[in-house]
């Protein structure tokens, strides 16, 4: 059997693979609704910080340093960061950058404000160990939002069983196809009150891309880490 450093260490050569192409198939959003929904849930206070788990190429970690929140960016692909670097200094935002896995979080107990992550929940082999590390790093009161893309009113459908082609890592992401209630149990029982899925404002950035036979909307799975 595969051990979960290898099947990380798999997935992570995958979007390193992927990287140079990423952005180019990904182009579909409109980031001024992005960004005024993330100010949103975020809230006025632009000390309090920004982990950005999975963050790719920056998508919602520069986003966010944009609004003005000191903002990182974690990711066990260093190819993908590299050009998330990039689209920071293109947009002229200090977001930091650091190799990571979302299972084992370089930081203290109760340090972080806030954890997001885009694209991330339906890749993780941990998923139990995962919401528990977040809830670790969490200060008291601290949120984390998971978007994705998801089916309304039931979860995460859209998925390949084979994204990966290697049967074992495939296997090994045990919620790629969880409904709501998976969903919101899960952080619920990793250290999470006030749980709930939250539908966001339309964000295709075009027609096309809204009509397109792929297209599902935004949801955010969020929650507020349990005082201590």
């Amino acid at each position: 059997m595969m051990e979960t450093k290898e099947i990380i260490e798999k997935i992570g050569k995958h979007w390193d693979d992927y990287s140079e192409n990423f952005d180019s198939e990904h182009d579909t959003e409109n980031k001024d609704v992005w960004k005024a929904f993330l100010e949103e849930i975020l809230g006025p206070d632009k000390c309090k910080s920004v982990l950005d788990l999975g963050t790719g190429t920056g998508f919602l970690a520069n986003m966010t340093a944009e609004l003005g929140y000191p903002s990182i960016g974690l990711d066990i692909s260093e190819k993908m960061m590299a050009l998330g670097v990039e689209h920071a200094k293109e947009q002229k935002v200090n977001t930091v950058f650091m190799k990571g896995s979302a299972l084992d979080l370089p930081f203290v107990d109760n340090t972080v404000d806030y954890i997001v992550n885009a694209r991330l929940i339906w890749t993780l082999v941990e998923p139990e160990a995962a919401m528990a590390e977040w809830a670790r790093v969490l200060k008291p009161g601290g949120r984390a939002f998971c978007f994705n893309r998801m089916e309304e009113n039931v979860g995460m459908t859209v998925f390949k069983a084979d994204y990966y082609q290697n049967e074992a890592v495939d296997g090994a992401l045990k919620i790629a196809g969880a409904r709501n209630e998976e969903l919101i149990a899960l952080m619920e029982n990793n250290g999470y009150k006030d749980v709930k899925i939250m539908k966001l404002p339309e964000t295709a950035k075009n027609d096309e891309v809204r009509n397109a036979e792929w297209y599902q909307p935004w949801f955010v799975l969020c929650g507020t880490k349990t005082e201590d």
